[in-house]
């Protein structure tokens, strides 16, 4: 039969290959979208497949960094402090601090709220990517394979609930939305001006999240001139057009150059030939993020990392233009991040593999559409045969996301230990007490400074507490006014006095 859908009075039938159906016109609505969508609802379904086991996490760490600034100062004033980069974190991102304020308004020590909150925004993330691929590319196959790759990817494990990367999250998501608005501007023949007004909008909404993102002006600037068709008619209209984006990224710039906030510019940040290794580290890492992120760069990775330029220097050349965008944005969104050369994290790579997944998504789609079309009797065999190959590549970086994920649960698991201890012991503590702990497995020096401290301050506003071993309250006593000493068990922290504790063993 021809024609399978017949539409009566009463809505629509399917007449092939069931018998008649009716079928109401929104249910035939909600249908034609599964059917021509499935690529993303299967995405959307794998990745919160892999993610979801993270919901059960607890705070790790860093994350109390922001709880107890936000309970100790207030919202309001923790909002400001970022803003004028008055803050213990090194970064600029005042849109990212309203957002944590009102989550913990909102959440309070409810960990699975704030991880839940970072998964919509990923999976969000998925289907504006997608609609992107799919309207620059009219392939859903293409669109699908880009939202699942970047869904899943086991370059950011770590980064999509983890609660302080939101600022990568929310960037990458208002990024491509930006981007997803340029597109459509230009695609629309700049019918819409508001159109072109909500993606710079966006774009500065993605900027204070995360202030990284302006190197994202050029791929906004770069969509426009790719699918713009009027300026080739007025040049000085790319001019206007790019003036804002410019104007921002370039002004940012200026201020960083000139500013000497410590906020912005720490120790171990700097430009340099390890830059160089940065870049081959973390293309490699997206294409092969086994086991965790390393320091440097061996030689598998520069291998690797060859084989991915060269890659995406073939598809810069030869197109089409979402390629090329695909290119310019998997290189900008990692220029922030290159210049650090005492830490490496998979975070870093988060809207590095947005932009990627759709070059990856291209090239295997091309090379699956080239051995179909061969031959008929080849048409069947390539599907299946590209069916498993994205099944069985998804199911390593969906094993390595869960696997490395779940190390990151364990690492939450002892400061999970310290809350329900401090709060077993302690309902409420008076303002400007010092919590001292003997022991327990909180004493490494690095988390002295903040994360310990900001633990105390989650639970207790002014309140500061610190955990070492034994020895070292012996060896400097810490003054005993306003404080509150805790020894660790077997049986967990119980409070001791500050004699026993400080005595000479």
């Amino acid at each position: 039969m021809k024609y399978p859908i017949s539409v009566p009075a009463g809505g629509v039938a399917l007449r092939w290959p069931w018998e008649s159906i009716s079928l109401a016109p929104a249910a035939v609505a909600v249908l034609g979208f599964v059917l021509r969508h499935w690529g993303l609802l299967a995405a959307l379904a794998v990745t919160v497949l892999v993610h979801a086991p993270t919901l059960d996490y607890f705070f790790e760490g860093d994350d109390f960094v922001v709880l107890g600034s936000v309970e100790y100062l207030g919202p309001g004033r923790y909002i400001a402090d970022s803003f004028l980069m008055r803050d213990i974190v090194p970064n600029w991102r005042p849109l990212t601090a309203v957002v944590y304020a009102a989550e913990w308004q909102a959440f309070g020590l409810n960990a699975g709220a704030w991880r839940a909150t970072n998964l919509a925004l990923h999976l969000g993330s998925m289907a504006v990517l997608y609609a992107i691929v799919l309207r620059l590319s009219a392939r859903p196959g293409i669109a699908g394979g880009a939202a699942l790759i970047f869904g899943i990817s086991g370059a950011h494990f770590d980064t999509v609930t983890y609660i302080t990367a939101l600022p990568h999250v929310l960037a990458t998501f208002l990024t491509l939305c930006s981007l997803l608005a340029i597109v459509s501007y230009a695609r629309d023949g700049e019918r819409t001006p508001a159109a072109f007004v909500l993606a710079f909008g966006l774009f500065v909404l993605a900027f204070l999240a995360n202030e990284g993102a302006f190197v994202y002006a050029p791929v906004l600037v770069g969509a426009y001139a790719l699918y713009g068709v009027r300026w080739r008619r007025s040049p000085l209209l790319l001019v206007l057009h790019a003036a804002p984006f410019v104007a921002l990224a370039s002004g940012w710039l200026a201020f960083y150059e000139t500013c000497s906030c410590e906020q912005l510019k720490f120790d171990g940040y700097s430009w340099g030939p390890h830059v160089f290794d940065n870049y081959a580290l973390y293309t490699s890492w997206i294409v092969f993020p086994a086991r965790a992120i390393p320091l440097n760069p061996d030689g598998l990775r520069w291998f690797l990392a060859g084989g991915v330029t060269v890659f995406g220097l073939f598809y810069a050349v030869r197109g089409p233009h979402l390629a090329r965008l695909a290119v310019l944005g998997t290189a900008l969104a990692l220029l922030p991040f290159v210049p650090v050369e005492i830490w490496t994290a998979s975070r870093y790579t988060y809207a590095a593999v947005a932009f990627f997944a759709p070059l990856a998504a291209l090239a295997g789609y091309a090379l699956y559409d080239g051995v179909r079309r061969t031959r008929p009797f080849v048409r069947i065999p390539a599907t299946v045969l590209a069916l498993l190959f994205v099944a069985t590549a998804g199911s390593l970086w969906g094993w390595q996301t869960y696997a490395q994920n779940f190390q990151g649960g364990e690492r939450a698991d002892r400061w999970e230990l310290l809350v329900n201890e401090l709060q077993r012991n302690y309902e409420s503590v008076p303002p400007g007490t010092t919590i001292y702990i003997s022991g327990g497995p909180w004493t490494n020096p690095m988390e002295q400074y903040t994360w310990v401290p900001s633990v105390a301050r989650a639970l207790y506003g002014d309140v500061a507490a610190f955990s070492l071993p034994a020895e070292q309250y012996r060896k400097n006593p810490p003054d005993t006014r306003n404080a509150l000493f805790l020894e660790w068990t077997p049986d967990g922290l119980r409070p001791v006095p500050a004699e026993q504790l400080l005595r000479a063993p």
